[in-house]
């Protein structure tokens, strides 16, 4: 009889969107339980106790794109930084960075209404300009429910989602 013991909850989710289009995705969350709720999940001084982060990268394992919610890591985009910088697009040689605003995130956990168990990734056409091709992502989420701000000692890391990221040529240039 063999014995295993599975802790990687994350699921193969192969995705396809097409160059220089606006990507936008609605997620169903839900625990163990079938349940889960985002709203108002919020800690001491207003910080979301969930926040995230969607990389893609391409066949050599060079990061091309990565998608923020508006606080990573309890920090909010911030010009030189190497934990949750700017937003910029990239281009053939530098990987682009998306947050968005606080009002209109990358990666949105905590905006839609109701039960508070859909997340949203989005991230505008400018960012999608990268290479048409095979690439791999993962979408990690960071948890925080106790203790200070950017303080990992109480943080939980745990990938949702991985898979292929296939970005087909697009004809229509903006």
């Amino acid at each position: 009889m063999a014995d295993t013991l599975k802790a990687d909850i994350a699921k193969e989710v192969n995705i396809t969107a097409r160059r220089n289009d606006s990507f936008h995705i609605n997620l169903e969350i839900q625990d163990a339980n079938g349940v889960m709720d985002l709203n108002d999940s919020t800690r001491g001084g207003g910080l979301p106790d969930y926040q995230g982060k969607m990389t893609i990268i391409n066949s050599t394992g060079e990061r091309v794109l990565s998608v923020y919610s508006y606080y990573w890591k309890d920090i909010i985009p911030t010009n030189g930084s190497d934990t949750h910088p700017d937003d910029v697009v990239g281009n053939s040689s530098s990987e682009s960075h998306y947050s968005g605003g606080s009002t209109n995130q990358g990666i949105d956990l905590a905006s839609q209404t109701g039960s508070g168990t859909q997340a949203k990734i989005q991230i505008p056409h400018a960012h999608m300009g990268f290479q048409s091709g095979e690439y791999k992502y993962d979408l990690q989420i960071r948890k925080q429910t106790t203790g200070t701000s950017g303080n990992d000692d109480y943080a939980e890391y745990t990938t949702w989602l991985y898979g292929k990221f296939i970005l087909s040529a697009d004809i229509t240039q903006v």
